[in-house]
């Protein structure tokens, strides 16, 4: 008895003293709240084996989604997020929004893949104009394209129907501007646009976009992630008027509920290892 005592005491011992391999250490790590009732929105536009400026190539996103499986975090639908901000809803430990701006066709190409290989949802804020007359040098998607996406759990939302640009300001065009957030230099006419014209253009375009939005898709949610992230209080109201209940900036930040204004991280830029990604979301969050 008195040696099976021994033996015992011993096996306990070295079970404690016996490292636990590292992988098993970072996967409890990972496991780990990171921040609660928050999220963290990330920001992307294009996918292209050549990067530059807003482009990133297909790997790069690959490994950044895989950065957010390996540690964690948990992908939820703008919808949800939606309701969160609204108050109407709960949202699980280390909650990331993965969005997309402009509407480009290497979404479907590049990301949709690799999404669906997490598991991973998506939101993408369109060109309306675009999307209808495919007028642009890089190709956008399709209403068809959309359609088929969003049968498969993806987003499709506003940004701007055709106010993604920007415009001269003054007569000389020394001066230009987002079209969105300022009356812009009327070539016809000699001048800038009144007050009542620079509202009667926006209108006119946030109606024109949800209007697009719910024939083509039958959205029930209106939202809208403003062009170059820029906006003023006329804007947003104009916006508001057509249904928008929530904006997204560019402005970094983490999200809490009780604002109708999105934060977003900058994720689709070339300079951004997967290291910088990790302690980018660790930072924030």
């Amino acid at each position: 008895m008195k040696w099976k005592g021994i033996a015992a005491l011993l096996a306990i011992a070295i079970v404690i003293a016996w490292p636990v391999p590292v992988n098993q250490l970072d996967a409890a790590s990972n496991s780990a709240a990171h921040y609660k009732n928050k999220v963290i929105v990330l920001m992307y536009h294009h996918l292209d084996a050549t990067e530059s400026g807003a482009t990133i190539s297909p790997s790069r996103f690959g490994t950044q989604m895989k950065i957010l499986k390996d540690n964690g975090y948990h992908v939820i639908s703008i919808e949800q997020f939606a309701d969160f901000m609204r108050g109407k809803g709960k949202v699980p430990d280390n909650a990331v929004v993965i969005t997309f701006d402009d509407g480009y066709e290497s979404f479907d190409q590049y990301a949709v893949p690799i999404l669906k290989k997490y598991k991973f949802t998506a939101a993408h804020f369109i060109i309306g104009a675009s999307s209808d007359k495919q007028n642009v040098h890089t190709k956008h998607m399709t209403w068809d394209t959309m359609r088929k996406l969003k049968a498969e759990g993806f987003s499709f939302y506003s940004h701007t129907y055709n106010q993604h640009d920007y415009a001269p300001l003054d007569k000389k065009g020394r001066k230009t501007g987002p079209k969105l957030s300022n009356p812009i230099y009327l070539p016809g006419k000699g001048r800038v646009e009144t007050k009542a014209e620079y509202k009667a253009r926006i209108e006119a375009d946030a109606r024109l976009e949800e209007k697009r939005l719910k024939e083509e898709l039958g959205n029930t949610y209106q939202i809208i992630a403003f062009p170059y992230g820029v906006f003023n209080r006329t804007a947003k109201q104009i916006e508001k008027n057509a249904g928008v209940s929530l904006f997204f900036t560019t402005h970094p930040g983490i999200n809490k509920p009780g604002s109708d204004e999105a934060f977003r991280l900058n994720a689709g830029t070339p300079t951004l290892t997967g290291s910088k990604f990790l302690r980018m979301l660790k930072r924030y969050g």
